[in-house]
């Protein structure tokens, strides 16, 4: 009776021990089954807001949060007797991720299937407990896409446990980086120098970088000083003033008009290049100038003479202008001085310029003798030069007289007046002699 009773104990234990044994095999693959969990955990949309026709990225931060999860394996021998060993294994299970893509409601935000034309990322590998990847999406905002904020999902596809989908908020904004005017001057004459102030405006949420404004003029003779203004980065909704200045390059009657120039802005949004443009104009006149006036002139001059030529400098500009001279623009003629230089002039001064022509070397008849103005601007120290005038200098030759020259003359009177003195003393002297006796 014993005997039996021993042995329905010991049969007992065992169907016990198998019981449990199945237990633990059930929960093993119940939990190998639902296999690991894996989560997006962080994300960042570059540029932070996108304009239509923009490229751009959506990182993603992809974690196995499960450090749990683990396979065990259990092996017994000597099964339902009473020398049976069980022996156990765990190890950790990590997450197989199979696929990774982007799915969108709409086409206004889609992925960017450049070059490989590829639209989902396979094969991505295995993810060990509490590990993370980062993971680059390339994404483009349609050309025709409306202001707004887009949610496309980034889905993971994992072979061993629960798939992932995962909204990611992406804006789109139209809002370009302007350029505004401030200070430009509506005329100009062609000897002046003004100033140009605008504003650069970046009215987008996010801020841009690269911000870079050229001035191009649509008609020669305008310069602007400087051509090209880098500013680099501009913050959302931030502005910053730049400055210009305004000349003509030279004193042609041909640049007077309304003359056209714009100005343009190019700025990166992300990698993304966009340019923006203000164009406007300038009317250039002859109103304010330095003149170079004549004051006098010969009707004409003989071969061999000097010609004095007078001159006024006067300063009809709205400015004081500096290092002022007048300057005979000809070769192989002997003028003095070489250079008549003035200095300093303020508004309203006239000055005096005179010069010396030797004809010697001139030939008979006309000769056309230009002179030229120099200044500089006092504020941009650029050096002009005008046409100031041309003198005509008839020269002629000597005429031909038929009376005795000069010397000759002087020269009988001093023959002259030695006979009278030598006749006279010999007179003088016979009539002594006449009185003695």
């Amino acid at each position: 009776m014993r005997a039996r009773t021993r042995k329905n104990a010991r049969f007992v234990i065992t169907l016990f021990s198998a019981g449990l044994l199945l237990l633990l095999l059930v929960i093993a693959s119940a939990s190998a089954a639902e296999g690991p969990a894996v989560m997006i955990t962080n994300y960042t949309v570059e540029p932070g807001v996108l304009m239509p026709g923009d490229k751009g990225t959506i990182t993603i931060t992809i974690k196995n949060m499960d450090t749990l999860s683990s396979e065990t394996e259990m092996t017994t021998t000597g099964k339902f007797s009473t020398s049976e060993t069980t022996t156990t294994s765990t190890s950790s299970i990590s997450a197989e991720i199979e696929t990774i893509r982007l799915s969108s409601g709409t086409r206004d935000i889609e992925w960017r299937s450049e070059g490989s034309k590829r639209t989902e990322y396979y094969n991505v590998g295995a993810l060990g407990p509490g590990e993370s990847i980062k993971i680059s999406l390339p994404i483009k905002a349609a050309a025709s896409a409306h202001d707004g904020t887009y949610f496309p999902e980034v889905y993971i596809e994992v072979d061993n446990g629960k798939n992932v989908r995962f909204p990611v908020r992406v804006k789109v904004d139209s809002s370009e980086v302007e350029i505004l005017e401030k200070d430009i001057p509506s005329d100009i004459s062609l000897s002046e120098s003004k100033q140009i102030a605008i504003v650069v405006a970046n009215n987008r949420p996010n801020s841009v970088r690269g911000v870079d404004v050229h001035v191009k003029s649509e008609s020669d003779g305008l310069e602007f000083t400087p051509e090209r203004i880098f500013i680099g980065d501009l913050a959302a909704y931030g502005k910053r003033e730049v400055n210009f200045t305004l000349q003509t390059q030279t004193f042609k009657e041909s640049l007077i008009g309304n003359r056209e120039f714009s100005f343009e802005v190019a700025y990166k949004n992300g990698d993304n290049v966009h340019r923006n443009e203000l164009k406007s104009s300038v009317l250039v006149k002859s109103t304010a100038d330095v003149k170079l006036i004549l004051v006098n002139a010969p009707e004409f001059v003989l071969k061999g003479e000097i010609a004095k030529i007078d001159f006024d400098v006067a300063n009809g500009m709205a400015k004081d202008i500096k290092a002022v001279s007048v300057v005979p623009a000809i070769e192989g003629l002997r003028i003095l001085p070489s250079e008549y230089f003035i200095g300093d002039m303020e508004v309203g001064d006239v000055f005096s310029a005179s010069f010396d022509i030797y004809t010697r070397d001139l030939s008979i008849g006309d000769t056309t003798v230009p002179f030229t103005l120099l200044f500089k601007d006092v504020d941009t120290d650029k050096q002009y030069e005008m046409p100031g005038y041309e003198v005509h200098v008839e020269v002629r030759e000597p005429q031909k007289s038929e009376l005795p020259s000069p010397v000759l003359i002087g020269a009988l009177v001093v023959i002259l007046v030695s006979v009278a003195v030598a006749v006279g003393v010999r007179v003088k002297r016979k009539r002594g002699r006449r009185e003695k006796r």
